[in-house]
């Protein structure tokens, strides 16, 4: 899912020269609307003088304003739905500009250039799913499509399940009749949830399932469904409780989201490195991994925390370099850079490679703090 927001956008703002990345804070659960429309307004005044720097020229100055009140009046009227953060991208020359919700807090920042700044784009989407969500209840299941900060409610499936009442009759003589029968219809009612699961995932691309809600009918609707789709990842949630609340039910999702993330990152960061230190099909070091990318060789790039890093680039042929004078590949003069792993990022992607931001260190930071796998031996 993160994969095609981030190749959208390269797609969308690949004939544009003058483009205008920011990310804006909102999280409204640490401050109040007041104090982010403060925050927006200073980083405009921050974006218009920045702009008229960057192009020495002051005709964009209301470009650049209109887009953020654009902005703030979202914001005002509350259009930014359970968003935590904001990343606006946006051609200055043009008509064309993307807010895009995201489901933590970023830093406050805005950037000109060629090319969309990604980098917290994907730190803060990366671990996240397109997610289908179950909450389920002994007469209710509510079923909802997640991705970061955006969800949508599916349908609600209803079951007419007699409570468990005693019924007339001598020492409970009919309880265990009565007792049996509910049971039945439960059963039935979480038969049905996984039907319905099953349905519903067929309808888009997700690739997670999570089942909360009364956590022993989870268990059995995980079992239902897991029997069926062997191969996707379907887990009970056991943050997520019986309720209705979006903003409980993306706070959940988001939880567990990043506590897989967290796993599955460190898994990969260390068989990049073992890959790598027995000369398999993976790099590590800045140097190591500019060169398979001048080669096209990136399957996927890990960067544990990305920072600002200067470094050169050809004029003739685009290939990256560290602080070379002369262009590995083509012998061409190569110009310095301000910011070479965002070029790095974005050179990945219009590759066809994958590209994760960890956003903390790891053990990567022994070699730059950078690593990648490989399509091919380099």
């Amino acid at each position: 899912m993160f994969e095609s927001v981030a190749r959208t956008l390269l797609r969308e703002c690949e004939s544009k020269t003058k483009l205008m990345s920011f990310y804006i804070d909102c999280d409204r659960s640490k401050r109040s609307a007041k104090e982010i429309l403060i925050d927006l307004k200073n980083l405009q005044k921050k974006a218009v003088e920045e702009g008229a720097n960057f192009y020495a020229d002051a005709q964009y100055g209301e470009r650049i304003s209109s887009i953020f009140n654009e902005l703030g009046e979202r914001l005002i009227h509350g259009g930014l739905g359970e968003a935590k953060g904001i990343a606006c991208f946006a051609d200055l020359e043009g008509d064309y500009y993307r807010f895009i919700e995201l489901p933590v807090s970023v830093e406050n920042q805005v950037k000109f250039s060629d090319h969309p700044f990604l980098a917290p784009l994907i730190e803060a989407l990366y671990p996240h799913k397109l997610t289908l969500v179950a909450v389920v209840e002994a007469r209710r299941a509510t079923f909802y499509r997640v991705f970061a900060s955006a969800i949508d409610k599916l349908l609600t499936l209803e079951e007419d399940v007699p409570p468990k009442v005693k019924s007339a009759g001598w020492y409970g003589l009919e309880e265990t009749r009565i007792k049996r029968h509910v049971e039945d219809h439960v059963k039935r009612h979480l038969k049905n949830v996984a039907a319905t699961l099953r349905a519903l995932y067929d309808d888009d691309d997700y690739s997670s399932v999570l089942i909360g809600g009364n956590a022993n009918y989870a268990l059995v609707v995980a079992d239902l469904i897991g029997e069926i789709l062997a191969d996707i990842s379907v887990e009970v949630c056991a943050e997520l409780g019986i309720t209705d609340q979006t903003r409980v039910i993306i706070e959940a999702v988001t939880d567990h989201a990043i506590k897989s993330f967290v796993v599955s990152s460190s898994k990969l960061v260390q068989s990049i490195i073992t890959e790598y230190e027995k000369g398999g099909l993976a790099i590590a070091g800045l140097r190591g991994v500019i060169r398979a990318s001048n080669l096209y060789a990136i399957h996927q790039l890990v960067i544990d925390d990305y920072c600002v890093l200067s470094g050169k680039r050809c004029g003739s042929c685009g290939a990256l370099g560290v602080d070379e004078d002369v262009c590995p590949l083509c012998h061409g003069a190569m110009e310095k850079v301000d910011d070479l792993i965002d070029l790095l990022i974005c050179r990945t992607l219009r590759n066809d490679g994958d590209v994760i931001v960890i956003g903390g260190q790891s053990p990567l930071r022994e070699y730059d703090g950078i690593g990648a796998s490989l399509r091919f031996a380099i």
